[in-house]
């Protein structure tokens, strides 16, 4: 269960929720979640062969995005905790906005991923469905607070003169229309736009993930119970509306 507690906790300085403020039992963590993309594939003697060094700039160009920020973030203070040249990390990314669009990038492709994790184990026309799609969206948005303000908030860079940023985040929306899609084969929603449909979900979603981010949600909250409303009304909404008979 995801617990918001009474947060007054939007600092002056416009920071994120702080991680004390956040409970969350699915023992993910914040830093560690990006980690993941480079598990397996680079050495504990900080040796890189054929991309592995790519990988390594972005798991720890997120680490430190999670813990102080994008502004964190320079070619120097990498090349240092990588023990790299900067030459070797201008052959990768030739300088810091591209790496911001990697990792970047790389949020979208393991919100991806939880997504279809979730949606494979759940009927996708079901309300339950529904509903664990909902929480994990949300979820992952409240556990990596940060990485997802660079993916959407204005730190975020252009998408469509980023054509790797782009296509990340429009995988992520077929998601959405998938999921929209097999509710209008199952009758559960109306036969309309269902891009149009998925639009109106993502701004649900996106909505309700950065009001919690954001701190701008002032009381004690279950995040649980306000996804499942969210959900029901959305399908509440999008329902047929069949005209009573006579």
């Amino acid at each position: 269960m995801h617990r918001i507690a009474d947060s007054h906790c939007l600092a002056a300085s416009g920071q994120v929720l702080s991680v004390d403020t956040v409970n969350i039992n699915s023992g993910v963590d914040g830093v560690n979640i990006f980690r993941q993309l480079s598990r397996g594939t680079i050495n504990q003697t900080n040796t890189y062969h054929h991309g592995n060094l790519r990988a390594a700039l972005l798991s720890e160009a997120a680490a430190m995005i999670a813990q102080h920020g994008a502004e964190s973030v320079t070619m120097r203070a990498l090349s240092s905790r990588l023990g790299v040249s900067r030459t070797a990390l201008y052959r990768h990314f030739p300088d810091k906005s591209a790496l911001l669009v990697g990792v970047a990038a790389a949020g979208f492709k393991r919100l991806k991923e939880r997504m279809q994790s979730i949606d494979g184990g759940a009927g996708r026309s079901s309300v339950t469905g529904l509903r664990r799609l909902g929480a994990a969206y949300v979820g992952f948005a409240i556990e990596n607070p940060t990485h997802y303000r660079l993916m959407y908030g204005k730190e975020a860079l252009s998408r469509e003169y980023r054509p790797e940023l782009k296509e990340a985040a429009n995988t992520l929306f077929e998601q959405i229309v998938g999921m929209i899609r097999a509710h209008q084969r199952s009758g559960t929603i109306k036969h309309q736009d269902y891009r149009a449909q998925a639009y109106v979900a993502w701004s649900a979603l996106h909505g309700l993930a950065s009001l919690l981010i954001e701190g701008q949600i002032m009381a004690p909250v279950d995040v649980d119970v306000l996804v499942r409303q969210m959900t029901g009304t959305l399908l509440d909404g999008m329902r047929p509306r069949h005209r009573a008979a006579g």
